[in-house]
């Protein structure tokens, strides 16, 4: 009953001050009345809610900030007890001295309000800590009555479900004192560089001056409004007996501030490209943390969350030097990038996204970038032909240049040869150039371009299409409703003509590092809330694509690109390396995607924000130079004190006969690109051949002899190991590599 007695003084006070009658009492009563009715019903959120804190960043050692997450705000909020008693003094004394007497509002203070702002048409001041809070908390800023009515009736009844100290605390962490700072322990942060409990006299007084006019009191900006507004402070404190006057006028005496002392500003994410990413998947449609975009803002700079990266310190740094150190300068804006991945895991150790200057700073080639992974993309033509029961031991013609129809698709043939006008047949740009009868582990390592032509018509395109997307290449392959079919895909992809992100293909290798075990790439271990509760567990599950044994045999042809094919540069003395290289046409894109059974890493090299020709002190650049140097340089270190493991052994009792790889079809659609048609009518399944109206019989399946069989069934390939490195690999290229790649 008391409570409704004094909401109606405050109601009745107010329409007599602002209607002048008693009849204006009667009419303007009704409606404040109305208004404290509907305040009665509002819901009273805690008053917690508004105290907000920022989200940290760690390292996979889970003590290491990478960043700190947080709004323009600055907040740190604190319990009452750890406030500076002179603080809390100055405050009550300048803001609500009666504070611990009245209850939710001051009667005699609202009335005094309300007569000084009637000729205003609005109403400021009179306001208790209780009424500053419900209006921080619960309402808008607007000064109207109805407001005010309404703040009333909120700050009773906050006085009835919590203590005044409570509600002293609340206000003490919300209230806003300028330069960002929101909260007594910020701003003693931020303008003494000092803890909310060691602040003394003068500094109470100025920041409780704040209270009232942030801005205009800020002693940076305003330095004679504040030193007036502080001695009103100490003058209000000399009259309630919390100092003397001669602590006052010492008190004065003090210089003000002449800087700020703020905390470090939130990661700056255009050149942290590992914590943007943890912000953007967060942030995302997919995100833990919160149903809509409005919820994730909030829970990660707002939420005082704990997020726990799968980013390794050493590596990070390892990488960052290896990119510094091995690209060239160059006038054409060609960058390095990086990502490196554990496979038995698929979280992402490190990642160098460009070099973090100009406008690439702005983009990750890692994750956001889409480039064309040229030969590197010859891992799914391989896997497919492996799952299919092809032997990395059998062999294949890869005698270039080549003119293949695939099935609805003429694109490597020329229009002499009945091929559509733009029609080009491909050659063998990489490695060994001539070809020939080759294994399929030559065809790799030396990155034999119409070898792999051939193989992927034996296979086919959809077959090569869904295993690139198992291995976790999410950009589309094809057009249409169905990106898989056949009259989709082209066959171009298999020499790596569409665009990838270089951490699908990076997880793809991976994968084969796995020993056939896929983990979708994460950089995100587990988050906390800010009470240590855990709100998230990031760890991929495991997918087994194929077997050991396939992965074995993958590895055993891409074992050989690094000991004796393209991509020799990233050779380790005694430590077993495989990978592929891949350098797109123009080129464009160079690229080496590597791994050892412990560790995988894929390096890029181009423009980010174009397709200039990739063309360094003249010379073009392919995978088997910057890219695979880059990548032994930072192995090199990353491996120094890790055990030397091996690969997964292939079991060679268990390999399919050898065979020579070929059908009818495929000599069909094999064509001459020395010009001339071959007409299919005229194909002798007997001798494999075509009959060529100009030049004679081409012959693109020449027999295997049960010699060669033989021997490269019974022998692996050689695997000899490089030298041990005297110096870090040189920084710049030669002019005629040995080999491409």
């Amino acid at each position: 009953m008391g409570r409704l007695v004094r909401i109606f003084l405050v109601i009745a006070s107010a329409a007599v001050v602002l209607a002048g009658t008693l009849t204006g009492l009667v009419v303007l009563g009704q409606g404040l009345l109305g208004h404290a009715s509907s305040s009665q019903a509002d819901p009273l959120l805690p008053i917690g809610t508004s105290t907000l804190e920022g989200s940290t960043v760690y390292a996979d050692d889970g003590t290491t900030v990478l960043a700190t997450l947080r709004g323009p705000e600055i907040r740190r909020p604190v319990k009452l007890s750890q406030v500076s008693k002179t603080l809390i003094k100055a405050v009550l004394d300048t803001e609500d001295a009666r504070f611990y007497i009245h209850g939710g509002f001051d009667i005699p203070s609202t009335l005094r309000a309300l007569a000084s702002d009637s000729s205003g048409g609005g109403l400021q001041g009179g306001s208790t800590i209780t009424q500053q809070l419900v209006k921080q908390t619960y309402l808008s800023p607007a000064r109207k009555v109805s407001r005010k009515i309404k703040e009333a009736v909120l700050a009773e009844r906050l006085q009835q479900k919590y203590t005044k100290d409570q509600i002293l605390e609340a206000y003490l962490n919300i209230i806003y004192l300028g330069n960002s700072a929101y909260g007594v322990q910020a701003a003693a942060n931020v303008y003494f560089n000092e803890d909310v409990s060691q602040v003394n006299i003068p500094q109470a007084a100025l920041l409780a001056g704040l209270i009232q006019n942030p801005s205009g009191y800020d002693p940076l900006q305003q330095p004679l409004l504040a030193r007036t507004r502080r001695a009103e402070v100490l003058a209000r404190m000399v009259h309630y007996k919390d100092i003397t006057q001669a602590q006052a006028d010492a008190a004065n005496a003090t210089a003000l501030p002449t800087a700020v002392t703020k905390p470090p500003a939130s990661t700056d994410l255009t050149t942290n490209y590992y914590v943007r990413e943890v912000v953007n998947e967060l942030l995302g449609a997919n995100s833990p943390i919160g149903g809509n975009y409005n919820e994730r803002y909030q829970a990660l700079f707002e939420g005082g969350l704990k997020i726990y990266t799968d980013y390794d310190p050493k590596l990070q740094n390892l990488a960052e030097t290896a990119v510094a150190r091995d690209t060239p300068t160059n006038n054409g804006g060609f960058e390095q990038a990086m990502v490196v991945i554990d496979p038995a895991t698929g979280k992402v150790k490190a990642m160098v996204g460009g070099s973090a200057t100009g406008s690439s700073a702005q983009y990750n080639v890692i994750t956001e970038g889409t480039r064309q992974p040229g030969s590197g993309f010859k891992l799914f033509t391989l896997i497919a032909a492996l799952e299919a029961g092809y032997s990395p031991l059998d062999t294949i013609d890869a005698t270039a240049p080549c003119a293949i129809a695939f099935p609805g698709n003429l694109g490597f043939v020329p229009p002499q040869d009945g091929g559509p006008p733009g029609g080009k047949a491909a050659t063998n740009d990489e490695g060994d150039g001539s070809g020939g009868t080759v294994t399929l582990v030559k065809a790799t390592a030396q990155s034999l371009n119409c070898g792999f032509l051939r193989l992927g018509h034996e296979v086919g395109l959809p077959a090569i299409a869904a295993v690139a997307k198992e291995m976790g290449i999410t950009t589309p392959l094809g057009a249409g409703a169905h990106p898989t079919s056949s009259a989709s895909l082209v066959p171009s992809m298999i020499l790596g003509s569409i665009g990838v992100h270089p951490i699908d293909i990076a997880s793809a290798y991976a994968t084969v590092a796995a020993g056939g075990v896929y983990h979708r790439p994460t950089f995100i271990d587990h988050i906390t809330d800010k009470s240590g509760n855990l709100m998230y567990t990031g760890e991929a599950p495991a997918k087994r694509l194929f077997s050991a044994q396939i992965a074995a045999e993958a590895e055993l042809c891409l074992n050989a690109v690094v000991s004796s094919g393209t991509g020799s540069s990233a050779a380790l003395y005694n430590r077993p390396v495989a990978g592929k290289t891949g350098t797109t046409s123009g080129p464009t894109d160079a690229w080496f995607n590597g791994f050892v059974p412990q560790l995988e890493a894929t390096v890029w090299m181009g423009n980010p924000n174009n397709t200039n020709r990739l063309i360094v002190n003249g010379a073009q650049v392919y995978g088997g130079m910057y890219p695979t140097r880059t990548w032994h340089d930072f192995m090199y270190q990353a491996l120094a004190d890790v055990p030397v493991a091996q690969f997964f052994p292939v079991d060679y009792g268990a390999l399919p006969q050898t065979k020579y790889i070929t059908s009818p079809q495929l000599a069909i659609d094999d064509k001459s690109a020395h010009g001339g048609y071959y007409n299919p009518n005229q194909y002798n399944p007997n001798q494999q051949s075509y009959n060529n109206n100009n030049s004679g019989g081409y012959y693109t399946t020449p027999a295997t002899t049960g010699a060669v069989a033989t021997t490269v069934t019974t022998t692996p390939p050689a695997t000899a190991p490089s030298p041990p490195p005297t110096a870090p690999a040189a920084t710049t290229a030669t002019t005629k590599p040995p080999k491409k790649g």
